[in-house]
């Protein structure tokens, strides 16, 4: 797909990618990531944000940059959990178009061109999705996970009040660069549920987000523990429902 070739080469784009105790890993998706930025109309920067890693992601990520100029890195002194780093990131590019994606790059890379189309086009905000129609899933889930991540979205449309967003937790979002500021600039969770506060919080500000099929594959080595993680997103959840109840994050429209 090469529409809008050359308004593409004009935009800089930034991917976020939040890792901890990655290091084996970003060895072998990292150069991956970087040969496709290498066809990439316009190029673009990786920011890898080291949320408290207790390995050797950190030098993981400094190994490459001597052959990647368009590589960075942020370090943090602790873990704080994916929305922290996620945040971190997304507050430190400057670019037009500014995105993350997991470590494991688990959705097709094909769709970040499409992410930047879609924005060009007029989107504020631009979220994978894998529960859509035309979504197709080469690796899936263990039966349990899919079980979990149905009660999930339940609770999500129950009390995270996204009933139109059926996938709020794929981790591939896309943001036109001043609105990745202005909502991650008022996010506060740090863990699971920053996607669906900042998703929420771009509904409340009026921002448009549309959602793209994806490609996608499970990654089995995956970090969410359902006994301790899933106690946390309930009160996560509750958390940014009182925080909209009581006006915490301002009121409705862009002027906020």
């Amino acid at each position: 797909m090469r529409r809008h070739a050359i308004e593409m080469a004009s935009m800089l784009l930034t991917i976020v990618v939040p890792a901890f105790n990655e290091a084996e890993r970003l060895g072998r998706t990292l150069p991956t990531l970087f040969a496709w930025l290498a066809t990439f109309p316009g190029g673009g920067r990786v920011l890898v944000v080291d949320d408290g890693s207790t390995d050797a992601t950190g030098d993981a990520v400094r190994a490459l940059m001597p052959d990647h100029p368009n590589l960075d890195l942020i370090t943090l002194s602790r873990q704080g959990g994916k929305g922290a780093a996620v945040r971190a990131g997304m507050l430190a590019a400057s670019t037009d178009i500014v995105g993350f994606m997991d470590a494991d790059l688990s959705t097709d890379l094909q769709h970040v061109e499409e992410a930047v189309i879609a924005i060009q086009d007029g989107a504020d905000v631009l979220i994978g999705s894998r529960a859509l129609r035309r979504s197709q899933t080469v690796v899936r889930q263990p039966a349990y996970r899919r079980a979990g991540a149905r009660i999930f979205r339940e609770l999500a449309r129950q009390v995270g009040g996204l009933p139109d967003t059926p996938d709020s937790q794929c981790g591939f979002k896309f943001f036109r660069g001043s609105v990745a500021r202005n909502l991650f600039g008022s996010s506060v969770i740090d863990r699971w549920m920053f996607d669906l506060e900042v998703l929420r919080l771009a509904r409340h500000r009026n921002f448009t987000v549309q959602q793209l099929p994806v490609e996608w594959t499970n990654d089995p080595d995956s970090r969410l523990r359902l006994t301790v993680d899933t106690l946390r997103m309930v009160r996560d959840l509750a958390r940014i429902r009182w925080r909209f109840l009581t006006g915490r994050y301002g009121p409705p429209g862009r002027s906020a």
